[in-house]
């Protein structure tokens, strides 16, 4: 069953799962964008490839928000520019250690 839904309730989505994802795994712990897009597609069943795109959007805009950050073999990177793959983590506060 495929559930329609506006740009704006996708995105909404989408950053309830990825911050979801994040927590669970832990912290300094990173989820690939893949993961993000596939667990979206389990709820709403739309194919993942198909959420790729607005799973990198909303990224993006959750890296800004100083949310979480973007990385290419441990760099961080600004999801937009980076090709290939990249992993996603919940950014560490000041005075917080990641592991």
């Amino acid at each position: 069953m495929t559930v329609h839904l506006t740009d704006d309730a996708l995105a909404e989505r989408i950053r309830e799962c990825v911050i979801e994802l994040l927590l669970a795994r832990g912290a300094g712990r990173t989820i690939a964008l893949s993961e993000a897009a596939q667990a979206v597609s389990m709820r709403i069943g739309y194919h993942w490839h198909d959420l790729m795109r607005p799973v990198r959007t909303v990224a993006a805009s959750l890296a800004e928000a100083g949310t979480i950050e973007a990385l290419q073999h441990e760099v961080v990177v600004d999801v937009r520019d980076a090709r290939g793959p990249v992993r996603l983590r919940l950014r560490t506060l000041p005075g917080q250690r990641s592991r």
